[in-house]
């Protein structure tokens, strides 16, 4: 963590030990009542201790104080989001890419305070692969039919041949799902302004890649393949 932001010292704890009790989800944050905190316990303990105290010393300025509330409300909105994209997935498609924006600004906030997207904030990217997810839906999609059609005859449907269409099922959906990832960072990285972030990335893209193209390998294969 770097040391250059401030955080409210020992006094904290007596402001807002209400916001620590056990089992609540919610957080009062420098007078702004948190509202969707109840999905993400990543994001209440971060809060919980950044309010503690427990990055830094010192007292924060107004602005600083600020910068954790807008932080705070930035987070909201991914979870208020999240809800929403779960309920459906043409809902899911809807938000997707303000879920991708309020990550990025997340990020980008995140970092300016000095907490670390890696660590400190390591709970945020699966958020986005969560309304990722449901946007894509579990359906294959028409492309995919169209791709994996069989020429000639309809194969008899036995056993042996439905094993071999849910292995079929699974290398699509890991492909797609992969895919979308692979897109959804990329757009990620696209909206990052600060060369940090746009590197922490470009380094998340890196580390997915081998993942996505053992599975692209793994579909290609279907095409064109009789079961």
């Amino acid at each position: 963590m770097q040391d250059n932001f401030s955080i409210r010292n020992w006094k904290n704890t007596v402001l807002h030990e209400d916001a620590f009790k056990e089992g609540i989800g919610e957080l009062d944050v420098y007078g702004y009542q948190t509202q969707h905190f109840d999905i993400c316990p990543g994001a209440q303990t971060l809060f919980k201790d950044i309010l503690r105290g427990e990055f830094t010393d010192g007292v924060p300025s107004a602005k600083e104080e600020d910068k954790v509330v807008e932080l705070a409300k930035l987070h909201d909105t991914l979870f208020a989001l999240e809800k929403i994209a779960l309920k459906n997935q043409g809902d899911a498609k809807a938000v997707l890419s303000k879920v991708i924006e309020t990550a990025s600004d997340i990020y980008e906030l995140g970092t300016e305070i000095g907490l670390d997207q890696n660590s400190d904030l390591r709970y945020i990217q699966g958020h986005v692969e969560k309304v990722n997810d449901a946007a894509r839906g579990t359906d294959l999609s028409e492309e995919d039919n169209i791709e994996l059609e069989i020429p000639g005859e309809t194969p008899t449907v036995d056993k042996t041949v439905q094993a071999k269409a849910s292995k079929q099922d699974k290398i699509i959906k890991d492909y797609q799902r992969l895919k979308d990832l692979m897109q959804t960072e990329l757009d990620m990285y696209k909206s990052f302004e600060s060369p940090e972030n746009k590197e922490l990335a470009k380094n998340r893209l890196k580390k997915l890649t081998p993942e996505f193209q053992a599975a692209k390998k793994a579909y290609e294969k279907l095409k064109g393949v009789k079961i």
